[in-house]
C-alpha cells in the first residue's frame, strides 16, 4: 500500500513540476526567440534602406549610363567594405552586369538572373526588390536587394546589394537552443545547426506547400500537443530527447522563426522532484510512523499504568486491612504492654523493697547487738544513778544520766536510718550530700564491719560534694555494693575497703573498692544482667547490680566496673555534680519520670 502510495505521489509530483518547468522554460525560450528574431530583422533592415539611397548618387548613374566598368568595380568595393555587405554590383537594364565588388566566380549576379529573378523583376517594375538566395555549396544563404537607377524618366539600370545571412547565424551560436529560420515555403534559410541548412522543416508541411513530402527528411520527426506546450522530435542524431518548439512570424520577410528547447533537463528536474516527493513520503511515513509507534507505546503505557495502578489499588486496600488488623494487634499488644511494664514495676519496686530487706535481714544480727549493748549500758547506768542520788551524790549521777541519754540518741539515729532505708523511694532528682549517704551506710554495715576486721578508708577531701539523686536511692546502690564487698571477702586476710569521692569537671565521680577476689575477665560483661551472680546457689537471686545499675541510670548517671588497684573489684559510679547547675540547688529539682526503683 505505501509503495503504490509513492508512486503514485511520485507521478503527480512529476507531472506537476514537469509542467511548472516546461511552462518555465517556454516562458525563456520565448524571451530569447523574441531576441534573436529581432536580430535578424534588424539585421536585415539595415540594407533595405542601402539600395534606394546608392541609386540616388550621380556617380552611380554615370557608372551605369557610361558603363564604366573599372570604376563601377571600385565603387562596389568601397560600398560593400564600409557597409558590410557580401557583394554590390551595377546592371543593366537588359541584365548585363556592369561591375561587381566579387570575381564572376563568387558572384551571384555571375550565376544568373535566375536565381534572383523574383527581386529583379520588383525592381523593374520601380519597387525595391527583395529576394532569398540559398546557397548550392551548402554555405549560408543571402538576401538581396535591388532597386532601380532613375533620372527622370531615364532607366539606367539597377543597384543590387546582396547580405549574407552567416552572421546572424554566428549570432545564434551562442545559444545553446536550436535556432531555425524557415520561409513560406518551410526551407530552412538560416539555422545554428550547420546540417539543417536548405532542409525542410518537416515533410508534412512542405507538402502543405507544394512540394514532393518524399524529396527530404525535414527537420522535424514529430510533433504532438502536450497541453499548452508543443513538443517535438527532431532527426537524428538529435532525436534522443523531445524538444518544445515555439515559432514566431516575421511578417516582412514571411519567414518563420522556430527555437527548439531541449526538455532533457526538465526531464531531470521532473525526476528529482518526483524522487524528493518519494523521499518526502518516506520522511513523512517515517514521521507518521514514529508518532503512531509514540501513540501505540503511550496507549500501551497508560493501560500499563492503569493495570499497575489497579493492582497498586488492590495491594493497597489488602495492605490497609492487614494494617488495620496489625494496628488494632498492635494496640492490644501495647495495652498488654503497658500492663506487664505495670505489672514489672510494681514487681521492681518489689525486688527493690526486698532486697532493703534482704539487706536489713543480713544486717539483723549485728544491729541487735548494736542495740543490746547500749541497753545494757543503759540498764548499768541507771541502776548506778538509782544508787547515787539515794547516797547524795547526785552530781555523779548526773553524768550517769548524761552518758544515757548519749546512748539514747545513738539507738535513735540508728533506727532513723532504719527507717528512711526501709521505705519507698521518691521519683524527684534533688542535691544530696555523698558524705552523709556515705556515713549512713557505714553506720549500718558499721557492725558487720567490725566482725569481719575490715579496714574501711573514706577517701573525700570535699565533704561538701552533692550529686543530683535521690538520698534513699543512692543508699541502696551504696549499701548492695558494700554488701558484695563484704560478702566476696568473707575468707580475705585484711580485707579492706576503700571509698573516694572526687569533682571531675561537672560530674562527682564516687569508686569504691576492695581487695577481694575481684570479678574474672570472662564474666565480668554480664554482671549488671539480672539474675547473673558468682556466689552459691542459695547465696543470692543476682539482682543486686541489675538494680543498682537502673537506679544509678535513672538517677542520669552512670554504673561501671573496673579492676581495682587493690587487686579486687572496682565499681565506678559516675553522678552529676549540682554545684555545676546555675540557681540555687536546693531549689532545683529535676522531675524523674519513670519509675525508678
Amino acid at each position: 500500500m505505501f509503495v503504490l502510495f509513492a508512486l503514485i505521489v511520485a507521478w503527480v509530483a512529476m507531472k506537476l513540476s514537469s509542467q511548472f518547468y516546461m511552462a518555465d522554460l517556454q516562458l525563456r525560450s520565448q524571451a530569447t526567440l523574441s531576441v534573436q528574431a529581432a536580430g535578424l530583422e534588424k539585421y536585415l533592415d539595415k540594407y533595405r534602406l542601402l539600395p534606394p539611397l546608392l541609386a540616388q548618387r550621380s556617380d552611380i548613374v554615370r557608372i551605369l549610363a557610361d558603363n564604366e566598368h573599372e570604376r563601377g568595380q571600385n565603387v562596389a568595393k568601397v560600398i560593400a567594405g564600409m557597409s558590410g555587405a557580401q557583394e554590390v554590383w551595377f546592371q543593366k537594364p537588359e541584365g548585363e552586369i556592369v561591375a561587381s565588388n566579387l570575381i564572376e566566380h563568387a558572384s551571384v549576379a555571375g550565376l544568373g538572373v535566375s536565381s534572383y529573378g523574383d527581386a529583379l523583376q520588383a525592381a523593374r517594375q520601380g519597387r525595391l526588390g527583395r529576394q532569398l538566395v540559398l546557397s548550392r555549396n551548402g554555405g549560408a544563404a543571402s538576401y538581396v536587394f535591388i532597386a532601380p537607377v532613375r533620372q527622370g524618366e531615364q532607366d539606367y539600370g539597377f543597384i543590387a546589394v546582396r547580405v549574407s545571412l552567416e552572421e546572424v547565424e554566428q549570432n545564434w551560436a551562442l545559444s545553446k537552443d536550436r535556432l531555425v529560420a524557415v520561409d513560406q515555403n518551410g526551407i530552412v534559410v538560416a539555422t545554428n545547426q550547420a546540417s539543417w541548412r536548405g532542409e525542410r522543416l518537416d515533410a508534412e508541411r512542405t507538402a502543405r506547400n507544394g512540394r514532393a513530402a518524399g524529396e527530404q527528411n525535414g527537420v522535424i520527426d514529430r510533433r504532438w500537443e502536450d497541453q499548452d506546450f508543443q513538443l517535438v522530435r527532431l532527426n537524428p542524431p538529435l532525436n534522443k530527447t523531445n524538444f518544445q518548439m515555439i515559432e514566431q512570424d516575421l511578417p516582412v520577410l514571411n519567414w518563420q522563426v522556430v527555437l527548439f528547447a531541449d526538455t532533457a533537463q526538465v526531464r531531470q528536474q521532473a525526476i528529482w522532484a518526483a524522487l524528493v516527493a518519494v523521499l518526502l513520503c518516506v520522511v513523512s511515513s517515517g514521521l507518521f510512523w514514529m508518532a503512531g509507534e509514540r501513540r501505540r507505546r503511550l496507549l500501551e503505557r497508560m493501560r500499563q499504568d492503569k493495570d499497575y495502578a489497579e493492582r497498586l489499588e488492590a495491594r493497597v486496600h489488602e495492605r490497609t486491612r492487614e494494617l488495620s488488623t496489625m494496628n488494632a494487634l498492635l494496640a492490644q499488644e501495647v495495652r498488654e504492654r503497658e500492663v506487664a511494664e505495670k505489672e514489672l514495676q510494681h514487681a521492681q519496686a518489689g525486688l527493690v523493697q526486698s532486697a532493703k530487706l534482704a539487706t536489713l535481714g543480713e544486717m539483723s544480727a549485728a544491729i541487735s547487738h548494736e542495740f543490746n549493748q547500749p541497753l545494757g549500758a543503759i540498764r548499768t547506768h541507771s541502776e548506778n544513778a538509782q544508787v547515787l542520788i539515794e547516797s547524795g551524790k547526785s552530781d555523779r549521777a548526773l553524768k550517769s544520766l548524761g552518758k544515757i541519754v548519749a546512748m539514747v540518741e545513738r539507738m535513735a539515729a540508728i533506727s532513723q536510718i532504719l527507717k528512711g532505708f526501709t521505705r519507698k523511694a521518691g521519683r524527684d532528682l534533688m542535691p544530696v550530700k555523698v558524705s552523709a549517704v556515705i556515713d549512713e551506710v557505714l553506720m549500718l554495715t558499721g557492725p558487720r564491719c567490725k566482725q569481719m576486721g575490715v579496714n574501711l578508708e573514706v577517701v573525700q577531701d570535699d565533704k561538701s560534694i552533692e550529686v543530683l539523686a535521690g538520698q534513699v536511692r543512692l543508699s541502696q546502690v551504696l549499701m548492695n555494693l558494700m554488701g558484695n564487698a563484704l560478702d566476696a571477702m568473707k575468707a580475705q586476710d585484711g580485707p579492706l575497703i576503700r571509698i573516694s569521692v572526687l569533682r571531675e569537671e561537672q560530674q562527682a565521680v564516687i569508686r569504691f573498692e576492695d581487695n577481694g577476689p575481684g570479678v574474672p575477665d570472662n564474666v565480668a560483661a554480664s554482671i549488671f544482667d539480672p539474675f547473673f551472680t558468682t556466689k552459691d546457689v542459695g547465696e543470692g537471686l543476682g539482682l543486686g547490680l541489675s538494680i543498682a545499675f537502673k537506679i544509678i541510670k535513672d538517677l542520669e548517671g552512670e554504673l561501671r566496673y573496673e579492676q581495682s588497684e587493690l587487686g579486687g573489684a572496682c565499681f565506678v559510679i559516675v553522678l552529676q555534680d549540682a554545684a555545676a547547675l546555675s540557681g540555687d540547688p536546693k531549689e532545683k529539682e529535676i522531675e524523674y519520670g519513670r519509675m525508678g526503683d
